[in-house]
């Protein structure tokens, strides 16, 4: 007799005695890799996070009254954005960048 927890197997039924077991239930899907940004891509990301972070700020110095430090900040933020176009740009594409 088995124990408890084990129910005997039933050899009559012929579509699960030949059947492997599953161990993980996307091996058999292919699902589209994720693609790996380049250096270039990851820093202009950065710069544009940061870009808006700099116009959220520069916001609540206008709202303080402080327009040293919004119009740095807006600067700063459009610095930002220039950088992370020509980042984006590449070596081939900085000349025409520039020249527009």
């Amino acid at each position: 007799m088995h124990p408890p927890e084990h129910t005997p197997q039933r050899q009559t039924d012929p579509a699960h005695r030949d059947e492997q077991m599953t161990l993980f239930a996307h091996a058999g899907h292919s699902k589209a890799r994720r693609t790996r940004l380049s250096r270039n891509e990851r820093m202009a990301l950065r710069l544009e996070q940061l870009a808006d972070d700099w116009e959220d700020q520069a916001e609540q110095e206008r709202a303080a009254g402080d327009q040293l430090s919004e119009r740095r900040l807006r600067e700063q933020a459009r610095d930002a954005r220039r950088s992370a176009a020509l980042l984006r740009a590449g070596p081939g594409g900085v000349s025409r960048l520039l020249a527009s």
